[in-house]
């Protein structure tokens, strides 16, 4: 499994906490999924979940960090834990949910303690791999420009929030745009605004003049939406922990 380092999940009590947003656990989850974690996971991964000399620290594993950060979008979790080699896993979906719920809220404990007064090991990535990351296999470039949107990033933000910034870039202090909706009538009208609310049978938008429109979803009318973190959500299964770092590493550059 590949680890973090104390870059996003060992923060200090204080000063950095609203940067690093707690996500919401359901305390009876949590506790069901405690025992499952004593029974079939402690023994290896430590009775805290920080690992062993056996195997890993597992509120550092990116299959928990996504996980968590389904969590903060208030999605249905679809965890990971499923995917990790040298396991053979027979929980059922309710009890890997459970499990989650648990590791979960052990990253927001330490999220109110920490490993460190201060992040540690930001920037051991390499800032030339991370450039190529940028604007290769990241994709990062097809949205962002160094010269526009992203110009003096490093000056505005530090190490730490710039990573907190791009792995959760919709939650916490970072919420700056909205799913954008556009309903396209029989008439061929359209309207087009932030998502205020969809569902099977209806969908509400704000234009940009502040009014707000209800639609019902009914034959010919044609609904189409963008959530502007789409992509990095998509990057949250594919990142490793040396991508992450690599990254931060080239953006602390842009001056």
């Amino acid at each position: 499994m590949l680890m973090y380092t104390a870059a996003v999940f060992g923060l200090g009590a204080v000063t950095l906490q609203a940067q690093f947003p707690q996500s919401p656990v359901d305390p009876a989850r949590s506790e069901s999924g405690s025992k499952i974690y004593a029974t079939n996971c402690a023994r290896c991964h430590g009775d805290d979940a920080r690992g062993t000399a056996n195997a890993p620290d597992l509120i550092r594993s990116v299959a928990v960090l996504h996980d968590r950060r389904q969590m903060l979008y208030g999605k249905e979790l679809a965890p990971l834990l499923t995917t990790l080699p040298g396991h053979n896993f027979k929980f059922s979906e309710k009890e890997l949910g459970d499990l989650s719920q648990f590791l979960t809220a052990s990253i927001n404990g330490i999220l109110r303690s920490g490993y460190n007064s201060q992040p540690t090991n930001l920037l051991s990535g390499d800032a030339k791999a991370g450039e190529a990351y940028f604007n290769g296999a990241g994709g990062c470039s097809k949205c962002h420009s160094t010269t526009g949107d992203f110009a003096g990033l490093g000056k505005r933000y530090s190490p730490a929030a710039l990573q907190q910034k791009f792995l959760f870039p919709g939650s916490g202090l970072f919420v700056k745009r909205k799913v954008q909706a556009t309903v396209k009538l029989a008439s061929g009208k359209t309207y087009t605004g932030d998502l205020v609310r969809i569902d099977d049978f209806t969908l509400t938008l704000r234009e940009r003049s502040g009014e707000t429109r209800s639609f019902n979803r009914i034959p010919g009318i044609k609904v189409t939406t963008v959530d502007p973190f789409a992509g990095h959500e998509e990057l949250l299964d594919k990142y490793t922990d040396t991508d992450i770092h690599n990254l931060t590493t080239y953006l602390v550059t842009l001056k």
